[in-house]
């Protein structure tokens, strides 16, 4: 597989760069010295995942209604319980866990995943109101699962399947996805689609050609734009300007500071109805903890400033699980992933 960022840097016809502008202002600002215990925060995040993929009920994932279920029937809806087997594959990898390692490959039998893939293929995408979010992240997975050594040439061909489908809707619909709705930080986001298109790491050349033209026609003429937005709306569940600066980095060109503003007020309490602006506070911080993983002491110490105002109200994170626990420690695992240098 070629290093990441010479794929991206030939997805869109750049020269790679390592180049960083800092933000001026933020370096004259005061910053609080904070230095949340992330080790022991990685544990108990790799816990509340395992154990949610594992609750079945209740369950709203896209599948629940086919014969035989879905192998991904935890973690309350579909989408939630594939980020969480990411997480947890990556996580087994990196720190070489091979209780953990087998235990998810168990899961994820090649029998079991082949009928998911059948269940996608039948989808109906006009009725599949968390498209394309979550084929997005089923890429993500279906590439980790190629990391091992022993990877089945089947999810090869799948993830070009699932590649295809995604690289199809970016280029069948406007950006951003909706007039009406401006730029959309939920399910049907164009940018976190084309992002994480990008962070499963392209092999095929017809890929990164479609991806450099969809770069030069839609996104770079709206870049400075995104990342101006002060608002956005009240089910997004992702900071656009955040995901425009996570492709910016991603893409390695030389981009725009970031500056994801002061931790936001968190609510009293939240349930299922209200709780998406947290998912936005946190992909507030990604930005800044990939900067972390680059090596910026600067935006690492201003990632664990906003994640230890928001880990300190574990009931936001680690509480109901309806509301909270099926998906936020994977938002909060993710900021540690990139703040690890995306291992």
């Amino acid at each position: 597989m070629l290093p990441l960022a010479l794929i991206l840097s030939l997805a869109i016809g750049l020269t790679p760069s390592v180049e960083i502008i800092q933000d001026q202002a933020a370096k004259s600002a005061p910053m609080m010295d904070v230095n949340p215990d992330s080790k022991e925060l990685r544990k108990e995040l790799l816990l509340l995942m395992r154990a949610g993929i594992q609750v079945e009920t209740p369950n709203h994932g896209i599948f629940q209604g086919e014969e035989g279920g879905s192998l991904f029937s935890g973690s309350y809806d579909w989408h939630s319980c594939v980020i969480a087997h990411w997480c947890l594959l990556v996580a087994a990898r990196t720190d070489k866990d091979k209780e953990l390692e087998s235990w998810l490959i168990e899961r994820l039998d090649m029998e079991s995943l082949k009928r998911e893939v059948g269940l996608i293929e039948g989808r109906d995408l006009k009725k599949s109101a968390t498209f394309p979010y979550d084929e997005a992240w089923f890429l993500m997975m279906l590439v980790e699962l190629m990391e091992r050594s022993n990877a089945p040439d089947e999810l090869s061909r799948w993830r070009v399947l699932i590649e295809e489908r995604l690289l199809n809707w970016l280029e069948k619909s406007p950006f951003p996805k909706s007039s009406k709705r401006g730029f959309i930080g939920s399910y049907g986001s164009w940018l976190n689609t084309y992002l994480l298109v990008l962070w499963s790491q392209p092999e095929r050349e017809e890929t990164l050609l479609r991806l450099r033209a969809l770069h030069t026609e839609k996104i770079r003429p709206r870049r400075e734009e995104l990342g101006q937005l002060k608002t956005g709306s009240g089910y997004d569940f992702l900071w656009i300007p955040a995901i425009n600066g996570l492709l910016q980095r991603s893409l390695d060109e030389v981009h725009s500071p970031y500056d994801p503003g002061p931790p936001q007020a968190l609510p009293a309490e939240v349930i299922v109805a209200t709780v998406h602006p947290l998912g936005v506070a946190i992909s507030r911080t990604w930005p800044d903890a990939f900067d972390a993983g680059l090596g910026d002491e600067r935006a690492r110490a201003r990632y664990h400033q906003h994640l230890s105002h928001f880990i300190a109200r574990k009931d936001l994170w680690a509480g109901d699980f309806d509301a909270c626990t099926h998906w936020l420690p994977q938002y909060l695992w993710i900021g540690l992933w990139l703040s690890d240098g995306r291992p």
